[in-house]
């Protein structure tokens, strides 16, 4: 069993020649003189795990308390990365197999009695171990988690438009997304005084760029998706059905989908609104996963020309690529003052490659068979 750490563990890189050695270093030096910024979620760390075993001795009620707490950590890490479909060929390894994939635990507000342990255990599985579990198995798995996006609800009934006021249903239906263990995180606004001065419900539906900017800027996000739901009844009947347009705005622009859900007379309205909510959720998080999925058996290279207005740049655009698991390995051709020219190893298309990097703050672009790989402008440092 591992014992507690609080070391990080970093992909191994593929550097090629002293001129890569020199800049790696160069990039260290770099980095440890940026701000601090958020930090990007890890599908490969599990917090939250609360663990409580009864036994003969607190020695034992430990051991078995960890172990099922390993156990846990696994199955959430691995339902987060697998479509749905795919989770009856999830393999169950035995505990040694589970503790030699752990890379450390932490633990935390351990209590004990002489037979009774209690604890909060954070996970983090060693990335290459869990690969090679999945692909042994044949399950198709992704790493990629999105940037955080929040959720706007917007609850349209009885003529009125709601959005901060009390009671909206269709904002407390959305409360099941908070600290959701997922790759397509979403964050949802507290709803104070502070978010009823940035934002109205009619500037939200109206799409206001500078009032639904000031609310991202607010999150730390760069995305929101404002979930407007409408609620209706059939006429003559007490039958209710919502319509839901779903309107994306962040830096790739902006899109609307638009569905629609259907009750029964006596499924109650705030019943209704939960299952669409859940629905909503779910099929974010399955339509990423599909649209992310690791092409271990597709490997494939291509050449970028990274522009450069300062080597701060390169200490970026290298710790984002470090952080894509769509990345095998990168080589840096040359560099100047102005530019580097690096070679990507990578999994799958081009295509997949362009959306993960994009989660990066990246721009990987094509022109006439050249490729540019750019840090997009306002993108939070990492």
């Amino acid at each position: 069993m591992p014992t507690p750490s609080t070391r990080v563990r970093r992909p191994r890189w593929d550097r090629r020649g002293p001129l890569s050695l020199f800049l790696s270093v160069l990039t260290l030096l770099l980095a440890a003189a940026l701000p601090a910024s958020a930090q990007v979620m890890d599908p490969f760390v599990v917090q939250g795990i609360a663990v409580d075993a009864t036994s003969a001795d607190a020695n034992q009620a430990r051991e078995i308390a960890i172990n099922n707490g390993m156990r846990e950590a696994f199955q959430r890490m691995v339902r987060r990365m697998v479509p749905r479909e795919q989770y009856s060929r999830i393999p169950d390894p035995r505990a040694a197999d589970l503790a030699a994939m752990a890379f450390s635990f932490q633990v935390e507000n351990e209590r004990t009695s002489p037979t009774r342990y209690l604890a909060n255990l954070t996970v983090t599985f060693k990335r290459e171990e869990v690969r090679a579990l999945l692909q042994r198995a044949a399950v198709p798995f992704a790493e990629t988690a999105s940037r955080p996006v929040l959720v706007v609800p917007v609850y349209n009934a009885a003529g009125t438009s709601l959005l901060w006021d009390e009671p909206n249903p269709w904002r407390q239906s959305w409360a099941i997304a908070r600290g959701r263990d997922s790759l397509s995180p979403m964050v949802l606004p507290n709803g104070d005084l502070t978010d009823v001065g940035l934002i109205s419900a009619a500037q939200a539906l109206a799409g206001d760029r500078a009032r639904v900017n000031a609310l991202a800027q607010r999150y730390g996000v760069e995305d929101v998706l404002i979930a407007q739901a409408t609620l209706r009844f059939e006429i003559g009947s007490r039958v209710p059905s919502v319509d839901v347009a779903l309107r994306r705005v962040g830096p790739a622009g902006e899109g609307t989908t638009v569905e629609g859900y259907r009750g029964d007379a006596a499924e109650p309205v705030q019943a209704l609104l939960q299952r669409a909510v859940e629905t909503i959720v779910l099929g974010i998080e399955e339509r990423w996963k599909r649209e992310t999925l690791l092409a271990f058996g597709n490997e494939a290279t291509l050449s970028a020309t990274v522009p450069l207005a300062a080597l701060t740049d390169w200490v970026q655009v290298r710790q984002r690529l470090e952080r894509s698991p769509e990345i095998k390995a990168v080589e840096l051709a040359e560099v100047s003052t102005t530019s580097a020219q690096v070679m990507l190893h990578y999994f799958g298309d081009a295509g997949r490659l362009v959306v993960a990097l994009a989660q990066r703050g990246l721009v990987l672009g094509e022109r006439d068979g050249f490729w540019t790989l750019t840090l997009r402008p306002g993108a939070p440092r990492e």
